[in-house]
């Protein structure tokens, strides 16, 4: 009997093998790989953002559009002078597209007395940024077929009518990235 057990089980495993042997037939294929190399973002200013010159009397705001359009209407705020859009020129791989990032928050321009105690006098709030290349998806600009782009920044800032007469300057961050 253990002859049988052991013939039994010797068959088993034969067939098993063989069974095995057919199901686990392997197969092989092969894939591409691929990888783009683009250029390093060059960004560069060409000109500041410049709300000109104006007389306050009173609280308002004063909005320079990314075209050059300057908004100028609350009675307390009188504006007059040369303006400009901060211009930017940016520098990549012909043809691809460059998302802008621009500041989502607000900065401050300040009065050469600035100082925390005298804050309020001292320092405009500058926000509401926009960009002249604003798409269907967000402030971007295609690349030209040499590689180049340029767009403008405006922005708004916001009188309390307690300002000092003088220059207020600051300074804000802009940004590119491949989209």
């Amino acid at each position: 009997m253990n002859k049988t057990i052991r013939f039994s089980a010797a068959g088993i495993a034969m067939f098993a093998a063989i069974g095995m042997g057919s199901a686990a037939h392997a197969d092989t294929a092969t894939a591409d790989a691929t990888a783009e190399v683009l250029e390093a973002l060059v960004l560069n200013n060409t000109s500041g953002l410049d709300f000109g010159a104006m007389v306050v009397s009173g609280g308002g705001a004063v909005t320079l559009a990314s075209d050059g359009t300057l908004t100028c209407s609350d009675t307390d705020i009188v504006c007059s002078g040369t303006t400009g859009v901060a211009g930017f020129t940016v520098e990549g791989t012909a043809s691809k597209a460059v998302t802008i990032l621009l500041p989502t928050g607000s900065v401050e321009l300040r009065h050469p007395s600035y100082t925390p105690a005298t804050a309020t006098q001292h320092a405009i709030v500058l926000s509401a940024f926009t960009s002249s290349a604003n798409g269907a998806t967000g402030p971007e600009v295609v690349l030209d077929g040499a590689g180049d782009g340029a767009f403008s920044v405006g922005g708004t800032i916001t009188l309390d009518g307690t300002e000092e007469a003088g220059q207020f300057d600051g300074t804000f961050v802009v940004s590119v990235e491949y989209s």
